[in-house]
């Protein structure tokens, strides 16, 4: 079920009664299964042209449903309560299993926990929970955890972008078209690029320089070390450079005749890649903590809950998150701002806190 439902903005605490029917399609929307498009369809090729999910109308949903959770008539109700959190861990579930335009939906995750995750704890704090709700809004939250690969999925399908823009946008035909309207001279001076060889030497070149900073990325993403990533570029750049000189150190002159003679097209190839890859190097490095960020805020939640259940069901706090697995966790969560250590948990006397580090030292706690 897809949702386009633009909805006004709203300071006040309790959302207005005309939107409680987009809220009621927001919360079925929420218990789709998603098989991996369900917020944008499967591409046959990825390119500059690929859509991606747009977003912006569910997120306004999903903070409108945090704001009806929020408010005092549904408070007084908890099943309303947990019907609006089950819904909100269901469109997380949903955001989690998108495979396609994986990076905008990373974002649309982080932001979308960022909003729920006070709303969450406060709940989930609280001893008015039914044990149905517990069980299956941390079941949700674990399949959302599941669903994480430290970003590889998204920066392998940016890399597939970057590959099919290239495709798109230099090939034969392109070049055919645009040497046709150039004066003879160039035209001769431009044989170098007819010849047979020269794209699948630029798209295999590109391609291994693609697939070089995406495993750059990923390992940088999978140890929360930005700073690994910055050195990459900081490399690569330096690459680009030392080859641009090498090739200013030829001479214009023997470049034009080396054009005439059709040959040396790899050195023309050569300066064509280095440009676009000077051109493809976002600062993808700034999304490796927030997203880290996020998974430890995740982590907290689901330990937090994690505990809450086990002081239910066995009338006493756990020694330590060891004693949780396997019954409510399938494994200690990691601290990913604490060389991935445990996450830090303290019992005192009969309230406990689960934390990590998160990022800066600002750390990110569940107490009860």
């Amino acid at each position: 079920m897809c949702l386009f439902i633009a909805l006004p903005a709203h300071a006040g605490a309790e959302a207005p009664r005309d939107d409680q029917a987009a809220l009621e399609l927001f919360r079925q929307a929420a218990e789709e299964p998603s098989r991996g498009y369900l917020f944008s369809p499967k591409a046959e090729t990825l390119n500059s042209k690929t859509p991606i999910p747009q977003y912006a109308e569910r997120v306004r949903l999903f903070k409108l449903l945090l704001l009806d959770a929020k408010s005092p008539s549904t408070r007084k109700q908890p099943r309303l309560v947990e019907k609006d959190l089950l819904a909100a861990a269901g469109f997380l579930v949903q955001l989690s299993e998108q495979k396609s335009g994986v990076l905008a939906t990373a974002f649309v995750q982080q932001l979308c926990l960022r909003e729920a995750y006070p709303v969450l704890s406060e709940v989930l704090r609280g001893p008015g929970s039914s044990p149905a709700f517990l069980s299956e809004i941390s079941a949700r939250l674990a399949r959302v955890g599941q669903n994480q690969d430290f970003l590889q999925a998204a920066f392998r399908e940016e890399g597939s972008i970057a590959k099919g823009s290239l495709r798109e946008g230099v090939n034969p035909e392109m070049e055919a078209r645009q040497r046709a309207n150039l004066p003879l001279w160039k035209r001769l001076a431009s044989r170098r690029t007819a010849d047979s060889q020269y794209f699948p030497w630029v798209y295999k070149r590109f391609d291994a320089e693609t697939d070089e900073r995406t495993r750059a990325l990923i390992s940088a993403a999978r140890d929360n070390d930005p700073k690994r990533f910055v050195d990459f570029r900081a490399k690569r750049e330096e690459e680009i450079a030392s080859r641009r000189r090498a090739r200013e150190s030829r001479g214009l002159w023997a470049a034009f005749q080396a054009g005439l003679k059709g040959g040396e097209s790899s050195i023309v190839g050569e300066e064509l890649v280095d440009t676009m890859l000077s051109l493809t190097t976002p600062r993808y490095e700034k999304m490796i903590q927030p997203y880290h960020a996020f998974l430890c805020e995740l982590n907290v939640l689901r330990a937090g809950l994690a505990v809450k259940r086990y002081l239910r069901a066995r009338k006493r706090l756990p020694e330590d998150l060891d004693w949780l697995v396997p019954a409510f966790l399938s494994a200690v969560p990691l601290d990913s701002f604490n060389a991935f250590k445990p996450l830090r948990y303290v019992r005192t006397g009969k309230k406990f806190s689960v934390y990590s580090l998160g990022p800066d030292g600002r750390e990110i706690v569940f107490t009860d």
